[in-house]
């Protein structure tokens, strides 16, 4: 039976992210999405009442679990564009592939030029591809679940809010470009961000963040020992 905190803490996240995306959907700033806008007052909300994490957690951990069938639900608009995909499948790969390759190395650099212990330093190596595949391959790599989970989302965020101007600076003109750019560097919350510009954008945003996270949950483990090994 949940005590009266959880089911406080499950209620204000459940209306918070409706009336937000409420409002985001009325005013359409980038600030005012439900991805930036609840986390920001969650955590207001649990410092000013004192609210401990496990208490947070204890009844709304279920959410968090939702991110894998939304995750396989991508697959459906991916399906719809399958004769994009099929023209695309060779850039669009390799695209993954470098994605991938550039996260690793610029998470090393980074972690080795904060000092950053080698547990921090695998969790931050896995913090651009989706949240689930993401705590799937922490586990194998030695990271903290926790931590990839907050690099993650992190480094959504950014990627989602930025974008946008980033994209703008490089003059790419290609919907494919763009998609797979948010898909790889900014996962779900870059994917939602690529669905608001255009179908297509998201749904090569979608086929890029689900390629990235299943070829780094395959390969993320050898990869990342080859590149801690290169740059150690």
């Amino acid at each position: 039976m949940m005590s009266a905190l959880p089911v406080f803490c499950f209620a204000w996240t459940v209306v918070l992210y409706f009336l937000s995306k409420s409002i985001y959907r009325r005013i359409g700033l980038i600030w005012l999405s439900p991805a930036i806008v609840v986390p920001a007052l969650t955590v207001i909300l649990m410092i000013i009442a004192r609210i401990p994490y496990s208490a947070y957690i204890a009844d709304t951990r279920w959410i968090v679990w939702l991110l894998g069938p939304a995750t396989v639900a991508f697959a459906v608009p991916i399906y719809e564009y399958r004769d994009t995909v099929r023209r695309h499948w060779l850039a669009l790969f390799m695209g993954v592939c470098v994605g991938m390759t550039v996260a690793l190395v610029s998470s090393l650099l980074l972690a080795r030029a904060f000092h950053f212990d080698h547990q921090v330093a695998r969790s931050l190596m896995a913090r651009s591809i989706s949240t689930p595949f993401a705590m799937a391959l922490a586990g194998k790599t030695g990271g903290s679940p926790e931590l990839v989970a907050l690099f993650t989302i992190i480094t959504g965020l950014v990627g989602m809010i930025a974008g946008d101007v980033v994209l703008s600076v490089l003059r790419l003109r290609s919907p494919l470009a763009h998609g797979a750019s948010f898909g790889a560097a900014a996962h779900g919350f870059g994917t939602a961000r690529a669905r608001e510009r255009s179908t297509e954008e998201g749904v090569i945003a979608s086929l890029t963040m689900v390629l990235s996270g299943v070829l780094m949950v395959v390969v993320g483990p050898a990869l990342t020992g080859a590149v801690s090994s290169l740059f150690g």
